[in-house]
């Protein structure tokens, strides 16, 4: 498939066909990295990070796998006094 290259705004861009977007998985607003290597540009689609709730990263934690004992201590100069 040949796209164009065309101007918009102070930018370029090129127009990716939805049923390209489909086959990949991404919609409309979803994010892309890009990279140059050996002359062509990569489009990767970003994987979604998964949001986890506090009780999420709480589950299993109890006095033995906390680490507290290897938590920094905060100096007063750290908190601006």
């Amino acid at each position: 498939m040949t796209i164009a290259i065309k101007k918009w705004g102070n930018s370029q861009g090129i127009i990716i066909p939805t049923n390209i977007l489909n086959q990949i998985g991404l919609r409309i607003g979803g994010a892309l990295d890009m990279k140059v290597d050996s002359g062509r540009i990569i489009l990767t689609p970003r994987k979604e990070r998964k949001i986890f709730s506090e009780a999420d990263l709480l589950a299993g934690l109890n006095e033995y796998n906390a680490h507290a004992d290897e938590l920094a201590v905060i100096t007063s100069a750290e908190l601006g006094e």
